[in-house]
């Protein structure tokens, strides 16, 4: 499952949401969980693969 990285707006925290591709495409209210704000913008982040091939 996905993890998309957020900020809060109103305390200035910062948290993971995991969510489905199909719980995202239903554009969920996100909250923040310290505070409840639903103040939060979507943070960029990095993406990785892990396989088992060894380089």
């Amino acid at each position: 499952m996905p993890a998309y990285e957020y900020a809060c707006k109103k305390c200035k925290k910062e948290f993971t949401v995991f969510l489905s591709l199909k719980e995202l495409e239903a554009k969920p209210k996100i909250k923040c969980p310290y505070c409840q704000s639903d103040n939060v913008s979507k943070q960029l982040s990095g993406f990785f693969a892990k396989t088992s091939k060894k380089s």
